[in-house]
């Protein structure tokens, strides 16, 4: 069953609970967005000369603050929910009150959000996707961890670029990706309530944050939000997402310094500091990170890292990039862990099929 959801209510919430940014003069807002198109631009040819990827050129650059962020994410979640089936809540002058639950849930979610994020290629909203760069978000950062800010803003321009050419030069990937969410949809079960699920998966983030960090990771420490809520149908449906959202991660921080090694100067110091960031974040942080699944995500930039620097330092650009020749050459989630695996069944027997279509 898909949750019905007052994308009014979400709405309305996301820019109640949404804070300020850093301070900035209008002439200082405006050089950060001018600067931002301008490295996004450079990013794109710089990467589609290192990656051999060629994006079609129809995705916008869009600047943007922490309100706006939350609303385009808002219109592509109404847009994704409604495409597979969903009632549309925000048509509705009476929304149920499961459905305003969920846009309060929603709403606090991307308000959150909207203070981490950096950067987004968002692929729902519209047909040919969007390449998004939160401004006050790369601000803060190259504040607060003292960074050459113009390298950092081609730094990150070039991780978003990574994932601009994964959805557009790659045809079949923005349908897929939207398919596995599609089955992960097909696959809930409708007997528990929302309120329910939420309260458990609440528990287990405030549980896991009074751990220490390192044992929160396994089996037993699965906290995040997913791992509460799901049937064993949508959990194999999430494995398949899992693996994806790995190697597309993997491969743009992989981009990243790869194109920066040779055209940004202090790319080990953005590198050194950014980790750290990462790597620390305080008590309610790593509540919100446990209850999002956001920990999960930082391990899938390491994993999904070795992998690609594997497969590209042993086989070469060109060997990495049968990759995006079809479904079935994707990494299964234990083939991300053993490169070699997936390098013999794809470069060695390129017809074979895992079963990812």
């Amino acid at each position: 069953m898909l949750p019905s959801v007052d994308w009014r209510t979400a709405a309305s919430c996301s820019r109640a609970f949404i804070r300020g940014g850093p301070r900035m003069s209008p002439e200082g807002a405006l050089d950060v967005v001018t600067d931002l198109h301008r490295h996004a631009r450079t990013a794109i040819d710089l990467v589609a000369d290192y990656s051999g990827l060629t994006p079609d050129g129809g995705a916008p650059i869009e600047v943007v603050d922490r309100v706006r962020w939350s609303h385009i994410n808002i219109s592509g979640l109404r847009r994704l929910l409604i495409g597979l089936g969903a009632s549309d809540a925000a048509a509705d002058s009476s929304a149920s009150a499961a459905a305003k639950v969920t846009g309060v849930q929603a709403g606090a979610v991307l308000a959150f959000l909207s203070s981490r994020v950096l950067g987004q290629f968002e692929t729902f909203s519209t047909p040919s996707g969007r390449l998004l760069f939160v401004a006050p978000n790369i601000v803060d950062v190259e504040r607060r961890l003292r960074l050459p800010a113009r390298e950092f803003r081609l730094w990150i321009a070039v991780h978003e670029a990574a994932h601009l050419m994964q959805f557009t030069a790659v045809p079949w990937m923005r349908d897929y990706f939207h398919g596995l969410i599609h089955r992960f949809f097909e696959a809930a079960e409708p007997e528990e309530s929302s309120a329910s699920q939420m309260g458990r998966a609440v528990r287990r983030a405030l549980s896991a944050t009074r751990q220490e960090p390192d044992r929160q990771r396994g089996a037993e420490g699965e906290t995040d939000v997913m791992a509460a809520v799901t049937s064993p149908e949508q959990r194999e449906a999430i494995s398949r997402i899992q693996a994806l959202m790995t190697l597309l991660e993997g491969h743009a921080e992989s981009v990243m310094d790869g194109v920066g090694r040779t055209h940004i100067d202090h790319v080990e110091l953005l590198r050194r500091r950014f980790d750290r960031r990462r790597a620390h974040p305080g008590a309610l942080q790593r509540f919100l990170r446990q209850l999002l699944g956001l920990d999960a995500k930082l391990q899938q930039y390491a994993a999904g890292r070795r992998f690609v620097d594997r497969i590209v330092t042993e086989r070469g650009i060109d060997g990495f990039n049968r990759i995006w020749e079809t479904p079935e050459h994707l990494p299964s989630e234990t083939e991300i862990e053993r490169p070699d695996s997936w390098a013999r069944r794809v470069l060695s027997e390129p017809n074979a099929k895992v079963g990812h279509g």
